[in-house]
Formats: C-alpha cells, structure tokens, sequence
C-alpha cells in the first residue's frame, strides 16, 4: 500500500512556505505561475523552430535515459535562446533548489523533453543515480563502477535512519499543460525518504501519481525522488523543460565551461556564470592562477615555459 493518501498530496501553488512543507513532507512540490504566460509562449516558439531545425539537421535528439525515437529531447539550450537563459536564473524556484542544495549549487543541465502520443514508456528513476551509499567502515565500494543499471534496488517506503543527502533538485517548467493523459511526470510521492532506487521495469511495479498543472507551472523535486515522463495517450505533445541543479562539488550534467558558446558567456550574468560553473568554489573548478574566484574564459592558460620566457 502507498505510503500517502492522494487528497493530500501537494497541488500548485504561490505560498512559499508551504511549497517548502511539500518538499519535505512528499519529496516535491508545485510552483503556480513560475513562468508567465509571455514567458510560455516565447519558449514555446523557439522550441518548435529549434526542434524543427535540428531535426532537418539530423541532430540527435536521443538521451540515455530515455531513448525513443517518437520523443525528443533538445539539449543545451543555454545556447539556444535568451528565453532559456532567463528560465536558469528564475527566482520563483531557485529559492526551492537552495532549500534543497544550500546556497552553493551549479546548473547541471537545462534540456526540453517533447513527450508525443505513441512513445514508449519511461521506466522509474532517481536522478542522483550515481551518489555513493554509505557502507560499513572497512567495505569495499568503488564509486568508480556506477553506471545507471548498476544500482541497488528497495522498496519506495520511507525508512528511519541515515539515508543518501539530496545533491541534486530538478524543476521541470510545464510549457505546455501536464495532465495524466498527455504523460505528465509520475511521481511515487515520499520515495525520496526510503533510501533506495527503483526497479525500473515498464509497466511500474508501484503506484505513482501524474504531476498535472497548466503550462507555466513548474514541478520540482529533489533527487533522491523517483519519477518518470508518462505515457501520452493524447492527442498532442506534452513539452517540459528539465532545469536541473546539482550541489557545486559534483560533476554537471551538461559540459557547459566547454560547451557554451563564447558569445553567450560574454553577455552572461556573474550569477548565471556562477551557475554555469565558472566560479572556483573552495578550489574546485580552479585554474593555474593564484587568488581567482572566476575563471577568465578569455585568458588563455599557462603553458609549458621556461626561464628565458620570463626576462622577454
């Protein structure tokens, strides 16, 4: 039996204190008008002409945890839109990652995932899949061989007792309306409390509730919290925007201090260069220059030198 009752799980809303309660309570909660309806429909249009180019392109719209060839996934969009850019930095929810991460946390990911009718189902999951389990002192447990099979699966109850920390937090942006039909995000509400993964076989082997909410709505969830994209038995596209943070000493998801284009670097933000992963955090992300707190990706590095060199 679920450890909830449906009636009592969290619906949109604005009051921040209580979408702090639902994140702690259920391991979720959902913001009311995190975007405007302007903001919508701007994202809306870039990400049709963006997936309708890309895909004249033969971009590869495929993503490992996901592969389908009806769905679409739209990477980096850091690249791909003022309209994106905004969405990272939005105030409404990272008060909600900060809750979750503490005041240091990076960007890990920014993606658009296009959920169509006739897709294939997606199996139940965490997105910290790779953080370490405690162990006994004196285990042998290499972090070094996890992969996203190589997991250890329980049951969704929550437990007492030490469990992995929360060290990532994903707010998915609805761009569209979710409902159950159209394949709204499954949540197995209070699973990020048992300390354990999910069996990820389809169709899934415990009840999970639809996050629904109107387009502008945001959904966000820590990432010990299993989830999946559900299945769309519509008669249109469900479009969510993955926004996904993680804590600032962990590895992103998406190589942005390699990938992001230099003319968005140059008329970003210091907060949105901070997140991106620019900022050295107590050494980490540190380059071969003494005292800096921000990379200058317009510097070019120290090499191999010589005495000589320093008498020119």
């Amino acid at each position: 039996m679920p450890s909830w009752n449906k009636d009592e799980l969290p619906v949109p809303c604005t009051d921040p204190d209580r979408l702090k309660r639902d994140l702690d309570e259920f391991g979720y909660c959902l913001v009311a008008e995190a975007l405007s309806p302007t903001q919508v429909a701007a994202i809306r249009a870039r990400l049709e002409e963006q997936v309708a180019a890309e895909r004249a392109l033969s971009v590869n719209h495929g993503n490992e945890a996901h592969t389908d060839a009806t769905n679409s996934w739209v990477s980096m969009l850091i690249n791909k839109g003022e309209v994106f850019r905004e969405v990272a930095v939005n105030p409404k929810t990272l008060a909600l990652v900060e809750h979750i991460l503490g005041p240091e946390f990076l960007l890990s990911a920014t993606d658009a995932h296009i959920v169509r009718p006739g897709g294939s189902p997606m199996g139940l999951h965490v997105d910290q899949w790779w953080l370490p389990r405690e162990a006994p002192a004196g285990e042998r447990r290499q972090v070094g061989i996890a992969t996203r099979k190589n997991i250890a699966v329980g049951s969704p109850d929550p437990v007492e007792g030490p469990i992995w920390r929360p060290a990532v937090c994903n707010v998915i942006y609805m761009i569209s309306d979710f409902t159950e039909a159209n394949g709204g995000t499954r949540i197995v509400p209070k699973s990020h409390r048992s300390g354990h993964q999910p069996d990820g076989t389809v169709p899934h082997p415990y009840p999970s509730v639809a996050a629904e909410g109107p387009a502008g709505t945001a959904l966000v969830f820590e990432g010990r919290m299993w989830h999946a994209a559900g299945l769309n038995v519509s008669n249109g596209a469900r479009i969510g925007m993955p926004t996904y943070y993680c804590g600032p000493q962990f590895r992103q998801l998406s190589n942005f201090t390699f990938g992001t284009r230099r003319e968005v670097l140059r008329a970003a933000s210091p907060e949105l260069l901070k997140l991106l992963g620019f900022r050295i955090f107590s050494t980490y992300g540190s380059v071969d220059e003494s005292g800096a707190e921000m990379v200058n990706f317009e510097k070019e590095p120290l090499g191999e030198l010589r005495l000589a060199d320093s008498m020119r």
